[in-house]
């Protein structure tokens, strides 16, 4: 949904003193801090080739055009906060949040220690939180904005990614109208598109997203992004040419993107043309080390019976998803997801899952939960978490199987038919492919 990845995946506001302000700045700053050598931080070479493309090399020249403005007139904040936002931009396009978070916070900091209301530099103050995954942070800080200029769309964007990821639905659909209002743009139909999606539209989801990818200038980064959403929208109902047809005009507006690649790759995955799927994440992988992408490679290795490399690539998925919590990201959710997904330490799953929901009752910290209980064996306390992840009527198959199996193992045989034949309708080619990863992560479980 929000602009910022994994892609995935998937791919991130009232404070009412200066003094609880100070605190969350603060509360970033003990996991990312940034002490500069010569007062502003730079911009370092991409790897490879990416390091002599033109978006680079334009970066470069404003990274370069910002700081020297910033030495002459250190005085002016919006240098700053220009500044930071290229920072962010390049985390986007590289992966590198270790690198440029911390460039981008420092700046805005610095900008909050000036003037603590201006509304740019906590409009990308809740932009930090929300990539850190920290939506408690990220929604009081926008709603701060939004106080200061109601006016205003872009703070409402942050809103409603850290509401949605609250479980505050209701409110997400109101700020989303507020933003649509102010801005209909690439980042407000984008919103719009998920939260349909997440209320079982499709459809509209369908139509908002091609609206988001129609006000994007083709090539850009953020347009990219929101065709890949379009993308997947296309592959969650089996429609794998239409899919095809998405990632591949992407890589032709952008060549090498990488999230394009793996969903190009998902869709050879389908088809079992697995050799086709390795290439394409391995090449994406080089770009970007995103754990999501290693998990993909380890499913397509489990499909082809090479459990040996799977389990290295979970493995290194484990190794990334720590990093980015050592680094200050709240990825619970995602940690909790994957170990109870690929049969790894059901317990510890189980765990953070509970936290997260003690946190950020979302329907997906729900689904996770249910996971989490159901390998754990806790059938009764699944079907309970399952029903919490369902109420907004959210079309998606891998729900809707895991709610099948939840309900079979409860002996709810009537349940069981429903939700497994639903499932089937939204995507009998996924359906019948997650089904059989659902059953085999049980297995190993057993074992």
């Amino acid at each position: 949904m929000s602009e910022n990845k994994k892609n995935k995946k998937k791919k991130t506001l009232i404070v009412s003193t200066g003094v609880v302000l100070f605190a969350f700045a603060f509360g970033l700053m003990v996991f990312f801090t940034y002490t500069p050598d010569d007062h502003l931080p730079s911009l370092s070479p991409r790897s490879g080739d990416a390091s002599l493309s033109s978006e680079f090399l334009n970066a470069q020249k404003a990274v370069n055009h910002y700081r020297e403005q910033i030495k002459l007139h250190p005085d002016v904040i919006k240098n700053y906060i220009e500044l930071a936002q290229l920072f962010l931009q390049e985390s986007r396009a590289t992966g590198n949040n270790a690198e440029y978070v911390p460039k981008a916070t420092y700046l805005i900091d610095e900008v909050l220690r000036r003037e603590p209301n201006s509304y740019d530099a906590l409009a990308t103050k809740a932009q930090i939180a929300a990539t850190l995954h920290r939506f408690v942070e990220a929604k009081q800080i926008a709603e701060r904005a939004v106080t200061i200029a109601p006016e205003r769309a872009v703070a409402y964007g942050v809103l409603i990614d850290a509401l949605v990821e609250l479980g505050e639905y209701r409110e997400a659909v109101i700020a989303c109208d507020k933003m649509m209002s102010i801005r209909p743009d690439l980042r407000s139909y984008s919103r719009a598109s998920y939260l349909r999606e997440l209320h079982g539209d499709v459809d509209g989801a369908i139509e908002a997203m091609k609206l988001a990818a129609d006000a994007g200038v083709p090539g850009q980064e953020n347009r990219s992004w929101v065709l890949c959403q379009l993308g997947m929208l296309f592959l969650n109902q089996g429609k794998l040419e239409t899919a095809e047809y998405i990632f591949n005009g992407i890589l032709e507006e952008r060549p090498g993107y990488p999230h394009a690649r793996v969903g190009l790759a998902r869709v050879y995955k389908l088809r079992n043309e697995n050799s086709k799927a390795i290439e394409l994440l391995y090449r994406a992988i080089n770009q970007l080390a995103e754990p999501a992408f290693y998990e993909e490679l380890g499913e397509v290795y489990e499909n082809i019976h090479k459990l040996d490399e799977a389990k290295r690539c979970y493995e290194k998925a484990e190794e990334l998803y720590q990093q980015e919590k050592e680094l200050g990201e709240d990825n619970a959710l995602e940690l909790a997801a994957f170990y109870a997904k690929h049969g790894l330490k059901f317990a510890e799953a189980l765990t953070l899952a509970k936290g997260v929901v003690e946190r950020r009752p979302s329907i997906h910290a729900y689904y996770t939960l249910a996971f989490a209980h159901f390998a754990n064996y806790n059938y009764l306390e699944a079907y309970d978490a399952i029903q919490h992840a369902m109420k907004l009527g959210t079309r998606d198959v891998e729900m809707l199987l895991l709610a099948a199996e939840i309900a079979r193992a409860t002996g709810k045989i009537d349940d069981y038919n429903t939700f497994h034949a639903l499932a089937l309708k939204t995507n009998p080619r996924l359906a019948r492919t997650e089904f059989k990863t659902l059953s085999h992560a049980k297995i190993v479980s057993d074992n």
